[in-house]
């Protein structure tokens, strides 16, 4: 199995990383009685010691924030995939969705599925590739006037 696969199974971990801001925290704590039981001429070590603790804590803020920027919401990605559908005339394969979302192929395919079994999209076979469409759209352009009756 390759990086890619096991990367898509398993979970990002979402949050901040605990280990780092626990090992920040001692060093915070550690300069902190040095401080106190230090005599004063000592005290640019205590100093010293903050500077790990803030360089830690720092780092798992910032790995926080990138993780959370990385994994799009999934309503964000379904109002991406729906806006492709309505760009592309109300309807669209997953490779078109792909091509015009942030999406692969196989998410585009996996959440057309599930809109479709939902009742949300319709599905026809259109040349070999499914197409899904918004079962609504084809309604309204049928009934739009000009159109024989």
């Amino acid at each position: 199995m390759g990086e890619i696969e096991r990367g898509l199974r398993e979970p990002v971990p979402e949050g901040l990383d605990y280990v780092k801001v626990g090992l920040g925290l001692v060093f915070v704590f550690g300069a902190f009685v040095f401080g106190i039981l230090s005599p004063p001429g000592t005290l640019v070590i205590s100093f010293g010691l903050m500077i790990p603790a803030v360089a830690l804590i720092a780092s798992a803020f910032q790995e926080a924030k990138k993780r959370r920027a990385l994994s799009s919401p999934s309503a964000n990605r379904e109002r991406d995939l729906l806006s492709a559908i309505r760009n592309n005339g109300g309807s669209i394969t997953p490779a078109e969705a792909a091509m015009e979302t942030s999406l692969t192929v196989r998410e585009a395919d996996g959440m057309l599925s599930e809109l479709a079994g939902g009742g949300h999209l319709s599905v026809e076979r259109a040349g070999g590739a499914l197409r899904y469409s918004l079962p609504g759209r084809q309604a309204t352009e049928l009934d739009e006037p000009g159109s024989a009756t």
